[in-house]
């Protein structure tokens, strides 16, 4: 598995001459997102939809080196009701973990941390199993996505000095294009887990 320097050097990489577009669309969602937490039922519906949007955009950045804007409403054209059943669950399962204890609400958070990008992959799969595949794929690997977040520690401080405009403005795409590489890597390391679990969680959805 890579390590997070390397993880951050595909990032910038694939950043190079998307960054203006990579902003919009974590931009857009960052408002969304905002907007839609004012009301509880809002972020509830609309947090699957948009995170699978994001996964989507910043995968296309990866396999076309481009980003594309529509990718981020995609998910609203077709299958919806799997992507607001991903995002209904995740949130129902972090939150109930964290009444546990912040850790274990940590925990169950990179446990299912790659479904958004799972559903992005496969669009057709049920909400629920995109959950399980990511735990299955996560297994043995939150410390490595962790320790890729803490890698950003630095930039995190910085962007609070600037009142969180650096977030927008780099930051914050810059970690999202990260995980996508985590994602990438991970996905490709294990093909034939990955390649069972589609199969399996598709299959049941059907």
């Amino acid at each position: 598995m890579k390590t997070a320097s390397e993880y951050r050097s595909e990032a910038r990489a694939k950043l190079t001459g998307n960054l203006g577009m990579s902003i919009l669309v974590f931009f857009v969602s960052s408002i969304i997102l905002g907007a839609a937490s004012s009301f509880f039922v809002g972020i509830l519906i609309l947090w699957g939809p948009i995170m699978v949007g994001v996964s989507t955009a910043f995968i296309g950045l990866f396999r076309r080196d481009k980003i594309e804007f529509n990718d981020l409403f995609r998910t609203f054209d077709s299958n919806f009701g799997n992507h607001l059943i991903m995002g209904l669950l995740y949130n129902i399962f972090v939150f109930l973990w964290s009444l546990l204890f912040v850790i274990p609400g940590i925990v169950a958070s990179y446990s299912y941390s790659m479904a958004p990008y799972i559903l992005a992959d496969n669009p057709e799969m049920d909400g629920k199993a995109a959950l399980d595949a990511s735990k299955k794929l996560m297994r043995g690997k939150k410390g490595k996505l962790f320790c890729l977040h803490l890698s950003f520690i630095g930039w995190l401080i910085l962007s609070l000095l600037t009142f969180g405009i650096l977030y927008i403005c780099y930051v914050g795409p810059y970690m999202q294009a990260a995980q996508t590489a985590f994602y990438e890597s991970i996905k490709y390391e294990v093909p034939e887990t990955y390649a069972k679990l589609t199969s399996e969680t598709t299959a049941e959805g059907v």
